[in-house]
């Protein structure tokens, strides 16, 4: 049975609902990047016409050999306009649509109090805060970028007690302090930390630990990442590092994967990644500034999971194997057509990756929802065919598709 969801079930309406959201922040944002304080009210120049070229440089140096990820690009006046116009709402859908699901699977404590990693700006913190969070600290080592999470809460009337600030050069002193907290999140933070040392890996799994020790009994550690593979891949690394001996550590993987199982992708090959994409149509000056530099918006995309900590349990043997021509897990791919008009979706599942497909012409396929399926679906199959590629499975008579969760949509 598919769970219901707060976000409204038409894709338009949905998106409709987040720009309502950011358009709330959005004049603050643009007094800031104008170089204005928060009571600005003075015409403003063109979003589009000032910041396309310094979005689209912006954007390579974040890619590629991202060669601005982990400087001080917030000190650039230009920089810090294309990023508070247009990456900050991209980071908030992006973290608003993981806790949504996180709310979904059950998982989302009462959040009395959120400790943001790197949170620049805060749109992390604004997206706990749009979902009732009650305070929320920031930890950043840019004062810039800090003042501007400030004057947001300032355009935000009676929230100001609700927002705290830290600043804080993590690789220069990783520690943490307060808590403990029933939220910690880190978007597109972690990945810039210690970037290009030998020991970047080792550093940044001591900072998540710190953070993990300072979860309230069922908190949620929330970490959230580009999809490019060079950061994709070192991310499933961490969740992987972080999840041995899980139920001695008192964790578990609550979304969006199936299970608290090493993810399979890194056996799957260097090339392999795995995402989340979410449809979203960004609205007003978010779409024309993303057209002036150039960009194709009609998505978040993210690499992203969350961790639940709660009591050390002891050890739990290998889930069984599944029974013959059953198959459980998360669709992790777009529906790929191939030449013989077959549609195939590759499954995360608990004992590897698997793949489903059907004819795209077969009424079966279009009478058990199976071409309503999409990327994130968390699904169980019955009654299913062994194909003769690898681990595949296809539909044939008798076959039932269930939907366990629909991925949010924005």
């Amino acid at each position: 049975m598919t769970q219901a969801s707060a976000f409204p079930s038409r894709r338009e309406s949905a998106s409709k609902r987040l720009n309502e959201v950011i358009s709330k922040y959005y004049p603050t944002l643009e007094r800031m990047a104008a170089g204005k304080g928060s009571g600005h009210s003075l015409p403003l120049p063109s979003t589009p016409a000032r910041f396309g070229a310094a979005l689209q440089g912006l954007q390579r140096g974040l890619t590629g050999e991202r060669l601005l990820a982990g400087a001080s690009y917030f000190s650039s006046p230009e920089y810090r306009g294309a990023y508070l116009l247009y990456y900050w709402p991209v980071s908030f859908v992006q973290v608003s649509l993981a806790l949504e699901e996180i709310r979904l699977r059950g998982a989302m404590p009462r959040l009395r109090s959120v400790l943001d990693l790197g949170a620049g700006p805060g749109p992390a913190s604004f997206a706990a805060l749009e979902l009732g969070a009650e305070r929320v600290t920031l930890m950043d080592t840019s004062e810039e970028a800090l003042k501007a999470a400030r004057w947001l809460m300032e355009s935000l009337p009676g929230a100001e007690a609700g927002l705290s600030a830290i600043r804080r050069d993590f690789e220069e002193d990783d520690s943490l302090e307060g808590g403990p907290y029933d939220l910690i999140v880190a978007c597109h933070s972690v990945n810039e930390l210690w970037k290009g040392r030998a020991d970047a890996m080792g550093r940044r799994r001591a900072l998540l630990e710190n953070a993990i020790a300072r979860l309230s009994e069922g908190g949620i550690l929330l970490v959230i990442e580009p999809s490019a593979l060079v950061t994709c891949r070192p991310a499933l690394a961490l969740r992987d590092f972080l999840l041995e001996n899980a139920g001695r550590r008192g964790l578990s993987c609550v979304a969006p994967c199936p299970g608290s199982f090493p993810c399979p992708i890194a056996a799957a090959g260097e090339g392999r990644g795995c995402h989340s994409t979410w449809p979203w149509q960004p609205s007003g000056p978010v779409a024309a500034l993303a057209k002036a530099a150039g960009l194709d918006r009609d998505s978040a995309k993210a690499t992203w999971f969350a961790l639940r900590k709660g009591p050390a349990a002891p050890a739990q043997p290998d889930p069984p194997p599944p029974l013959p021509g059953e198959l459980a897990g998360r669709i992790i791919s777009e529906p790929m057509l191939n030449k013989a008009g077959r549609v195939r979706y590759i499954v995360c599942t608990a004992s590897g990756l698997a793949t489903l497909s059907a004819k795209a012409a077969d009424p079966l396929a279009r009478a058990s929802g199976f071409l309503s399926l999409g990327r994130g679906d968390l699904i169980e199959a019955r009654g299913l065919e062994k194909r003769s590629e690898g681990n595949g499975f296809g539909l044939m008579p008798g076959t039932t598709v269930g939907l366990s969760l629909k991925a949010p949509e924005a």
